[in-house]
């Protein structure tokens, strides 16, 4: 009786609650395998400690290996880590593959890899990184997907980059889109409106949920709503999402317009209330400028949340033609479309059914299957070409 070959899931990269949207996804699609049967393949997680506690439900469910040598997200002790101590586990645990599922592959390796790619923002617009970000992804991404045995994207868009930017076959390419959780668990909505009065959160608001970074385009949604807030004055904007380098920058532009009362900034929130803000909200406000798929959108349209989002990238394929697309950089296209979705229910109305029908689209079981298929592609490969 053969033995089951093992997959290592290099999860040295996820620090939880700093990654953003590519954390989701990848723990979705991980909870997604671990709902099937798998009799002849056995899943390794390689972690760092936070990750315990922050998914247990996976390391609960997989075999999980935490680093001891890793915290956080310093990215030199996480390279080091990932080209020695990685190294020497894919011996341990005897991996057959491993699957570098944040877009880069170590230098030193023992076993074929797959990799998953979420996106190539620093590599296309590198002026939104810092030189240290912008010199390693430019060193590191290009021969990590040269040496993959294949390449994982989130959307087709991103699967297209991929390929013309690093001139890789488009048949080692494949899309695995995030898709959402059932609607059964998310909160009723009496609870949700309890939720939004616990936050201090009352009438008709806009809800955008992103960590500060500069392609989330927070200042430009900023100045939009201020012009709505103008002549609305029972609408608020409400902002969740992690700390990062606009931090300063936003807070300022909401005291120069002078609308500190009127957007409400709530952090890192629950995955559960944010649930709530969608169901309550007026409408997702999605200005991003660099998307690898956009899972806001598609929580949003799951939850019957209208949605008004950027044309950039990715984002329209997963909209479709269930919500109000405007060009990120149309600050009076913006101010427009929120004044719009506001004062015309019926339109509203329709883009929260169209919504939810177009997420029914996106199911993890679907991406999972996909997944395993890329996966077991890859143990192919693997075994007719030397690592």
């Amino acid at each position: 009786m053969s033995h089951p070959h093992r997959i290592g899931v290099n999860l040295l990269w996820l620090v939880p609650g700093v990654v953003g949207g590519s954390e989701e996804y990848t723990t979705r699609l991980l909870a997604g395998l671990g709902q099937r049967a798998h009799r002849d393949i056995e899943f390794v997680l390689f972690v760092l400690e936070p990750f315990v506690e922050a998914h247990r439900d996976l390391t609960e469910r997989f075999e999980t290996v935490v680093c001891p040598v890793l915290q956080g997200g310093v990215k030199s002790l996480r390279v080091g880590a990932e080209n020695v101590w990685l190294y020497q586990q894919c011996f341990r645990h005897r991996i057959d593959l491993m699957h570098h599922a944040g877009g880069i592959m170590p230098a030193a390796r023992s076993t074929p890899g797959v990799l998953t790619i979420h996106d190539l923002q620093p590599l296309i617009i590198p002026e939104r990184f810092t030189p240290v970000k912008r010199n390693f992804s430019r060193l590191s991404i290009p021969p990590s997907a040269r040496s993959a045995k294949l390449i994982f994207t989130p959307s087709e868009h991103a699967r297209q980059t991929v390929v013309d930017l690093l001139d890789i076959e488009p048949d080692r390419v494949t899309v695995i889109p995030s898709a959402v959780a059932p609607r059964s668990g998310a909160p009723r909505p009496r609870a949700a409106a309890a939720v939004c009065a616990s936050y201090g959160i009352e009438g008709r608001f806009f809800l955008y949920p992103a960590i500060t970074y500069p392609h989330k385009n927070h200042q430009m949604l900023i100045e939009a709503f201020a012009e709505v807030a103008s002549v609305e004055p029972d609408v608020t904007l409400v902002l969740t999402g992690g700390r990062e380098r606009m931090e300063e920058s936003i807070s300022e532009s909401i005291r120069r317009l002078g609308i500190e009362r009127r957007v409400k900034r709530l952090g890192r929130i629950p995955r559960r209330d944010l649930d709530a803000l969608f169901i309550r909200a007026t409408a997702l406000t999605f200005p991003s400028l660099f998307e690898g798929f956009g899972v806001p959108v598609l929580e949003a349209m799951n939850l019957g949340c209208a949605v008004i989002a950027t044309t950039a990238t990715s984002v329209p394929e997963v909209v479709g033609d269930a919500g109000m697309l405007v060009a990120p950089t149309d600050q009076a296209g913006w101010t427009a479309a929120m004044k719009r979705i506001l004062t015309d229910d019926a339109l509203a109305e329709r883009y929260r059914t169209a919504g939810r029908a177009r997420a029914a689209d996106f199911s993890w079981e679907r991406s999972s299957s996909l997944l395993e298929a890329g996966l077991r592609r890859g143990l192919s490969l693997a075994a007719v070409v030397p690592a």
